[in-house]
C-alpha cells in the first residue's frame, strides 16, 4: 500500500535515529524513504533538513518515486537446458556461438550451481523461478506418488514464481514453455505452457489451458512447427554427410526421428517467442525456457564420443551423428540470436542452465544414463543495465536467479527463499541507486492454500502419455 508523503514524514520523524539505522528497509515508498534518511543522517544532516529535501526533490519529480525509476526497467531469463561451459568455450574460440560471444563480452559470465545429486529438471527449473528447494517450493520430481503416477504439474507449485510475484506488483509479464507450469496460470500479461509444443497436425489433442489467457493457444498454433513439417533440409546443417538420406541403417533412423522431435519442438518456441515480441509490446519480464541441447547430449553423446559407453555403436549412427551435439549448439545460438534481436536496449538479459553436462556416468555399479549424465555446475551470463561487467561472481546458484531478478527491479527479496541476491553481478552504481531490500515472505493466496499431494495436484492432460514416454526414452523415468 502506498502511503502519502506527509504520513510517512510523521512516522519517520516520530521514531528515534537509532531504530531508522537498524531497521529493516523494504521496497515500499516509505522504506525508500527510510533509507534516503539513513544516508543523509550517516552524513550528519539533521533530520528535519534531509526531510525537506526528500520533500522538495519528490515534489519536482512529480511524486512518491516508483521502484523502476532506481532500477533496470526490463529483465529477460533465457533458460537453455543442459547448456555446459565445456562445450560451449571451444565453439566461442571458433566464432561459432556469435550471439551468445555477445552476451559475454557485453556482460558477466559465471558457472552456475546446480544441485550436487539428484538433478533432475523439474526441480532445478521450479527452484530458479522461485529462489526456493524441492521441499518448500513442492516440485520434488517428474511423477507424483505411487499408483499411476502422474506427471508433477503446475498445480504442485507450493511458493509463487517470482512472475507470479511481479505480476501482483503490476509489472507486465510473458512467460514461454516454462518446466512443470501447465495449467497455465494466471499473470499480467500471457503464459505460454510446456504443453504449447504438442500439435493437432501430429495427432495431439488439443490440450486445454495451454496458455493464459486461454484463447491464446489459438492464436499461437499458426505460428507451431509439427514434427511432420520438419523436412530434410532443415536437419541436414545438423548430420555429416547425405547417406542417412536413402538408405538409414535402423540406429540412424532413430535418430532421425529424434531430431525432427526436437527440432520441431524448439522451432515451436522460437516461432512463438518471436511472434509474441513482434505483436506485443515486451513485457517488464520475460521468459523463455528451450531444452534440445539437454536432449541432443542425452541422444547423441554416444556417436560423438564412442570412448565414453559400455557399447559397440553402429559405425553410420557415429558417421552421421558425431557432430549433432556441437552443431545444435550452434542452432541454439540462432535461437538465441532471433530473440535477443527483438528485445529492447533497456533489457538486462540473464541466460541460465539447469545444470551442465557430463556424459555417461561411470559408477562401481556400472555405466548410468539419465540425470547421472547431468553434471553439477551449468552456465550462466547476464549483460545490460545494473550488470557489471566482466565481474568476478563466485559461488553463483540456481537458488540465486529469482532474488536477484527482484533487485535488479528493485523490489524486496523474501527472507524465506534459499537463495541470495547476485550482488557481485550488479553494478555499484544500481546497488547505491537502490540497496538491496527485504520481506518476510511473499507467499499467500492461492500457492498459501496447496498442499504437497493434494487432489488438485495429479491433474492430466492430452498428452502426458507421449510425455512419460519421451521421459523413459532419456532413462529419466522406468
Amino acid at each position: 500500500m502506498r502511503h502519502g508523503l506527509a504520513g510517512q514524514m510523521v512516522k519517520l520523524v516520530g521514531s528515534s535515529i537509532a531504530q531508522s539505522i537498524t531497521s529493516d528497509v523494504d521496497g515500499s515508498p516509505a522504506g525508500r524513504i527510510l533509507m534516503f534518511v539513513r544516508r543523509v543522517t550517516a552524513r550528519r544532516v539533521p533530520v528535519f533538513v534531509a526531510l525537506s529535501l526528500f520533500a522538495s526533490l519528490t515534489a519536482l519529480s512529480g511524486g512518491c518515486a516508483q521502484p523502476r525509476e532506481t532500477a533496470v526497467s526490463k529483465v529477460v531469463i533465457l533458460g537453455i537446458d543442459g547448456l555446459d561451459w565445456e562445450l560451449v568455450d571451444p565453439l566461442l574460440e571458433e566464432g561459432k556461438l556469435p550471439n551468445l560471444a555477445g552476451l559475454v563480452d557485453r556482460g558477466t559470465r559465471a558457472d552456475l550451481r546446480s544441485f550436487e545429486t539428484e538433478i533432475k529438471s523439474p526441480i532445478v527449473w521450479t527452484t530458479i523461478a522461485t529462489g526456493k528447494g524441492p521441499q518448500k517450493h513442492g516440485i520434488a520430481d517428474f511423477l507424483v506418488g505411487e499408483g499411476r503416477k502422474p506427471l508433477y504439474n503446475s498445480n504442485g507449485w507450493l511458493s509463487r514464481p517470482v512472475w507470479d510475484i511481479l505480476s501482483e506488483k503490476g509489472y507486465t509479464t510473458g512467460v514461454i514453455n516454462w518446466m512443470v507450469s501447465w495449467p497455465a496460470q494466471p499473470v499480467n500479461g500471457y503464459n505460454v505452457t510446456d504443453r504449447i509444443v504438442y500439435s493437432p497436425e501430429d495427432g495431439y489433442d488439443p490440450v486445454e489451458r495451454a496458455t493464459y489467457p486461454e484463447e491464446l493457444a489459438d492464436e499461437l498454433v499458426p505460428h507451431g512447427c509439427p514434427v511432420s513439417s520438419v523436412t530434410d533440409a532443415d536437419i541436414a546443417p545438423l548430420l555429416r554427410g547425405d547417406e542417412w538420406k536413402d538408405d538409414p541403417t535402423p540406429a540412424v533412423e532413430g535418430a532421425l526421428e529424434t531430431l525432427r522431435a526436437t527440432y520441431a519442438t524448439d522451432e515451436t518456441i522460437r516461432n512463438q517467442a518471436t511472434y509474441l515480441l513482434d505483436s506485443r509490446e515486451q513485457p517488464d519480464f520475460f521468459a523463455v525456457y528451450l531444452n534440445g541441447v539437454d536432449l541432443m547430449c542425452h541422444f547423441f553423446w554416444g556417436p560423438m564420443d564412442p570412448s565414453s559407453v559400455d557399447m559397440q555403436m553402429d559405425p553410420a549412427l557415429v558417421e552421421t551423428c558425431s557432430e549433432v551435439i556441437p552443431r545444435y549448439y550452434q542452432r541454439m545460438d540462432g535461437i538465441i540470436g532471433d530473440i535477443l534481436e527483438r528485445i529492447d536496449d533497456e533489457s538486462t538479459v540473464i541466460l541460465c542452465s539447469d545444470h551442465g553436462f557430463r556424459g555417461p556416468f561411470r559408477s562401481p555399479q556400472g555405466l548410468k544414463l539419465g540425470i547421472w549424465m547431468h553434471g553439477p555446475v551449468g552456465v550462466l551470463v547476464a549483460a545490460g543495465p545494473g550488470i557489471s561487467p566482466n565481474a568476478e561472481v563466485s559461488d553463483a546458484s540456481v537458488f540465486d536467479i529469482t532474488p536477484t531478478v527482484l533487485a535488479l527491479f528493485g523490489e524486496p527479496v523474501a527472507r524465506d527463499m534459499d537463495g541470495f541476491v547476485m550482488e557481485d553481478l550488479i553494478s555499484e552504481s544500481r546497488l547505491l541507486e537502490a540497496p538491496v531490500a527485504y520481506i518476510d515472505t511473499y507467499e499467500g493466496g492461492a500457492y498459501a492454500s496447496r498442499e504437497e499431494g493434494g487432489e488438485d495436484q495429479p491433474v492430466e492432460s492430452a498428452v502426458d502419455d507421449e510425455i512419460k514416454e519421451r521421459l523413459r526414452s532419456l532413462g529419466y523415468i522406468e
